[in-house]
């Protein structure tokens, strides 16, 4: 696969990341003790500041964001471990995170390997 695929791949993720994240603080219902409005921004906010690196193709955009999923990888993991109900939104963030990471590396890997040619 060239640089193209997993950058492809790698916004698929960051993309399915976000609204996997958005989905899950909109449906279900939660306590009345925290305001979605302030879910939202704790958990999607952070996802915001790479977004337009990203669009861009830039890799050290890439290279950063992919450490920043990595701390909703751990976010989903504890979740799915935890819960006791509906387990597919964690299993999904776990999904997502993890293809990001992996193509967002690949997509930097590719790339430095075509721009030294």
């Amino acid at each position: 696969m060239n640089a193209g695929h997993w950058r492809a791949l790698a916004l698929l993720g960051y993309f399915g990341l976000m609204l996997t994240l958005i989905s899950w603080i909109l449906l279900p219902e939660h306590s009345d003790n925290y305001p979605v409005s302030a879910l939202l921004l704790i958990g999607v906010m952070p996802l915001l500041l790479p977004l337009r690196g990203l669009l861009h193709g830039k890799p050290y955009t890439h290279a950063w964001a992919s450490y920043l999923v990595l701390l909703y990888f751990a976010h989903g993991i504890g979740e799915w471990y935890a819960s006791s109900g509906n387990i597919w939104f964690p299993v999904l963030e776990v999904f997502f995170s993890s293809m990001f990471f992996v193509s967002a590396m690949l997509y930097i890997k590719t790339n430095a390997k075509g721009s030294r040619s």
